[in-house]
């Protein structure tokens, strides 16, 4: 049975597919009927050309197609970034016969590179065109153009969900992309971090208004409780498309539910995939923070462990430094009694009440030996949790980052 929501589209050009190497790639999405459209965008002051131009169409509630450039962010490119981005949507309107208000663009790559118009001037054409072949709508075209949106990622990220109702499914399909640079702040506005995007597609029967607090609601417990390194891009943006296809409106009793538990669940897969392929890591960690005063209390000690760089070299090397951790929940900036609080790597509690336990340093090792490790904290201050998924840090992430545009 097909993964994918009815009356969609995909191609994509990946940079290894090119005649000529390239760090360059092009990925079209596209949907056959106007489909309801809403998104979360970076809550960084300094934002990607696409972001304004996103948020213009978006007020109409609509759109068709997502072209999405890498290699190139777009971002503080001036007067000619502005005008690039909106040729790029004159070929794809002409190209998909596709109005310019129902397209919207995103980009990733370095920041301050100009778009490569050469390239895209004869790519845009070419997979439009692949794109309306029936080849459009198979899962090969959807998995290029996944593949085709990754700057330093080493493995695509693909998710879906599906649930039923009155005998009718509801299909929901996703892929992102992000390995570095990643802390994403999203918000639908993207008012007051290579990038985080994301692109969702669904042909459950939705509007706009209705999709924008739910696709906000899945961005929060997700996409913005991930973190490689701490930085927050400048173009991170997740899309949500929904065009109706599958018959089953969001209106009708009970789906609302359903639909919200199949976009957090695809969501969070794709939030996990970023973790784990974060560029030069070895280790996924999950941060947890329990018993804490309140959710944002929780939150930000599980975020200040998670970017904390003593916290993630250690996990690399499998030291079971407790005291690293404490330091970093001590300087988040939340109020709890160190006397109080708990800390175990995985199974093991290392530090209760204030004070070391009986576990020995070797022993304690053992958990952090693992893929994926869970860093569990209790302060026993309250009854709210929250968590963080990241990754350690490897001599390779420090290579990647000082060699990213050599």
């Amino acid at each position: 049975m097909s993964q994918l929501p009815l009356g969609f589209r995909a191609a994509g050009l990946p940079r290894h597919d090119r005649p000529r190497p390239s760090r360059h790639g092009l990925a079209i999405f596209y949907s056959e009927t106007p489909a309801a459209a809403a998104a979360c965008f970076t809550t960084n002051v300094v934002k990607c050309v696409h972001i304004p131009i996103d948020q213009e169409r978006l007020r109409h509630g609509k759109a068709r197609v997502i072209m999405v450039n890498s290699g190139c962010a777009n971002c503080c490119t001036g007067a000619r970034g502005i005008r690039e981005a909106r040729k790029t949507i004159e070929w794809a309107s002409k190209a998909l016969h596709v109005p310019g208000k129902e397209i919207l663009v995103a980009s990733t790559g370095v920041i301050g590179d100009f778009m490569p118009m050469d390239l895209l001037s004869d790519e845009i054409p070419m997979l439009s065109k692949r794109l309306l072949d029936i080849a459009g709508t198979h899962y090969l075209s959807f998995h290029k153009a996944a593949e085709a949106i990754m700057t330093t990622d080493t493995v695509v990220k693909i998710a879906h969900a599906s649930f039923k109702i009155a005998g009718r499914e509801v299909r929901l399909w996703g892929c992102a992309k992000g390995a570095g640079m990643i802390h994403p702040d999203m918000t639908p506005t993207g008012k007051p971090h290579a990038t985080m995007l994301a692109f969702l597609f669904t042909d459950l029967g939705a509007g706009a208004k209705a999709l924008r607090p739910m696709l906000d609601a899945a961005v929060d417990m997700s996409f913005n409780r991930v973190t490689v390194d701490g930085d927050t891009s400048t173009n991170d943006s997740a899309f949500l498309l929904a065009n109706g296809r599958s018959g089953v409106s969001l209106k009708t009793a009970g789906v609302g539910t359903k639909f919200q538990a199949a976009l957090n669940e695809m969501c969070i897969s794709l939030a996990k995939q970023m973790a784990k392929d974060g560029e030069g890591a070895s280790k996924f960690l999950e941060i947890r923070v329990e018993g804490a005063r309140s959710e944002a209390d929780a939150q930000k000690m599980a975020m200040t462990v998670a970017t904390s760089p003593l916290v993630k070299t250690a996990a690399y090397g499998e030291d079971s430094n407790w005291g690293r951790i404490l330091a970093a929940m001590g300087r988040s900036g939340v109020h709890f009694d160190p006397s109080k609080a708990d800390i175990s790597f995985g199974p093991l509690c290392v530090f209760r009440r204030g004070a070391p336990t009986s576990v020995s340093a070797e022993k304690a090792r053992e958990p952090l030996k693992a893929k994926e490790v869970t860093l569990r904290i209790q302060l026993h201050a309250g009854k709210a949790q929250g968590f963080y998924w990241t990754c350690d840090f490897t001599g390779q992430y420090v290579d990647i980052n000082a060699r990213y545009r050599t």
